[in-house]
């Protein structure tokens, strides 16, 4: 899990950096700005019910998925940059990438403490967890700088489709006990569920401030 993690993070800021390299050659500051903003905002609105989605099945195999899906979509962006075909086919694979790979943070949360025994555990896994995230978002930009001093950004993308993948296989020996599930929701609910968290929770404070 833990490795997994690490190889999905660092690809993620690999890749971020390679992308901002073309969108800056393709149009300058301002294309990388709306390359961006294009490449996130439809996984910051997909999140909440991405991630209500995936509580139906497995988390691993949602992760697993979620890995290969980037991993193909980061492979195809690879092939259109190097052979010079329209950026455009380039961002909207990237889009694609990230939000196949949105869900994969919230359900690695929800799955972390399935693997501990103890509290004490799970304390330990969230922070080796912390750390491989800080060194991910080091490494990730680093291994890129190094790759584009070298080659091209296509082979950057290329080895994020790798990093990808090679997630993606480590969460297939995952082993553990999945928690018993109800009855399948129906969709409508599901949909629903997001919606309920932004909602107002109906408590009113008391005068001055404190709990009555």
């Amino acid at each position: 899990m833990q490795l997994s993690f690490g190889a999905s993070w660092t690809a993620e800021w690999a890749f971020t950096v390679a992308l901002a390299i073309v969108a800056f050659r393709d149009g300058g500051a301002a294309a990388v700005g709306l390359v961006a903003f294009v490449r996130t905002a439809p996984s910051a609105l997909l999140v909440p019910l991405g991630s209500a989605l995936a509580d139906r099945f497995r988390r691993d195999r949602v992760m697993v998925w979620s890995c290969l899906m980037r991993a193909l979509a980061t492979a195809g962006a690879a092939v259109c940059l190097a052979t010079d075909t329209s950026l455009i086919a380039v961002y909207a694979l990237s889009v694609m990438a990230t939000a196949a790979f949105a869900v994969f943070r919230p359900v690695h949360s929800a799955l972390l403490p399935a693997l501990c025994s103890t509290p004490l555990e799970l304390t330990s896994a969230n922070v080796v967890r912390g750390l491989i995230d800080s060194l991910s978002t080091l490494i990730g930009p680093a291994l890129a700088a190094l790759l584009l001093g070298l080659s091209t950004p296509a082979v950057v993308v290329g080895v994020v489709a790798v990093l990808s993948l090679w997630s993606g296989l480590l969460l297939l020996g995952l082993s553990y006990e999945a928690p018993p599930r109800g009855a399948p929701q129906p969709l409508r609910r599901i949909l629903s569920e997001p919606r309920r968290a932004f909602e107002p929770s109906g408590v009113t404070p008391t005068r001055g401030g404190s709990c009555g």
